[in-house]
């Protein structure tokens, strides 16, 4: 069952759902929770900077992927917006952008993260097939972002960029989650 706004209100409010920095009030829907983007992304080189770099393999075998964060460093250049700057998406480019705010998840919820629909109608989409926040989830949100509209999008810190939408489980998680993923945060 999805969480409705008094459910999401109560949760932040008795501290079983953390989110750092604080919600405000305008954040929060009727069933969803919005979230801002950060400054710092994961730019992706382009296929001729790929093809500059030589003895890269220019492919992924996805049977035998190890650590998908070596491939990520090694095909992508980390930047951290100054204050005030933004970043252009160009058309078909794909990058990976934390959410500011920081999140725990208690072991009888779980969540999915949403695109907006003012976003998605320019084409640009915020995860690619993985909405998924499981229960006991703690650490920053990595957006896969693609701007998969004719025009360049720009992408400012601090805007709205996702929603969070809560869900209660039947019965509470007894495993936690063991992911490459938990705990993840940008570096400073």
């Amino acid at each position: 069952m999805v969480l409705s706004d008094q459910e999401i209100e109560l949760e932040l409010q008795t501290g079983r759902l953390i989110i750092t920095p604080e919600v405000k009030d305008a954040d929060i829907g009727p069933s969803s929770i919005d979230l801002h983007l950060s400054n710092r992304f994961t730019i992706f080189k382009t296929e001729e900077e790929l093809a500059q770099l030589g003895g890269l393999n220019q492919s992924v075998d996805l049977a035998n992927i190890t650590n998908v964060e070596a491939i990520v460093r090694a095909v992508g250049n980390e930047i951290s917006l100054a204050e005030g700057k933004t970043h252009e998406l160009a058309p078909r480019q794909f990058i990976l952008a934390y959410t500011q705010e920081y999140i725990k998840i208690p072991n009888y919820l779980a969540a999915r993260v949403e695109g907006r629909s003012t976003l998605a109608r320019l084409g640009l989409s915020i995860h690619q097939t993985a909405p998924t926040v499981h229960a006991t989830f703690e650490g920053q949100l990595r957006l896969e972002i693609m701007n998969n509209g004719p025009l360049p999008c720009v992408l400012s810190p601090g805007i709205a960029i996702c929603q969070l939408i809560l869900e209660r489980l039947g019965w509470p998680a007894i495993r936690s989650l063991t992911s490459a993923f938990q705990n993840q945060s940008q570096s400073p």
